[in-house]
């Protein structure tokens, strides 16, 4: 039986606020910058050997980028970077979302993994 289990019900349970002596970190590297997206008209690279090559090059059937209008509200939402562990342990749980509390179980499950394994590696 995994003995993690209650802990973390705990953990979800009550309030995740900061104490005094736990102040927010800054990123030590600045933020990650948003990636731009191509120009509209750019052919998008790593697809020209699956479609065939047209005779002209100007008639190319390689598909090109489109201008940022004509994509879907959700492709804009890929660029923005999820919470790391660390903003999601000094949320409050309260603010947290579904998808957010789903996001902290499975970065706490992985470190768990991870702190196993490397446990396991020394013996």
């Amino acid at each position: 039986m995994n003995c993690a289990g209650p802990i973390l019900r705990r953990r979800l349970l009550r309030p995740l606020t900061l104490t005094t002596r736990q102040q927010p970190m800054a990123a030590p590297f600045g933020t990650t910058p948003i990636p731009q997206g191509m120009p509209p008209g750019t052919p998008i690279p790593g697809l020209e050997n699956i479609y065939p090559k047209a005779k002209d090059p100007s008639q190319s059937n390689v598909p090109t980028s489109k201008p940022r209008e004509e994509y879907p509200a959700w492709v804009t939402e890929l660029t923005t970077p999820l919470p790391s562990l660390a903003k999601l342990r000094s949320m409050n749980i309260e603010d947290a979302t579904d998808k957010d509390m789903k996001r902290y179980l499975k970065l706490v499950r992985k470190a768990k993994i991870k702190a196993n394994n490397e446990e396991r590696r020394k013996k």
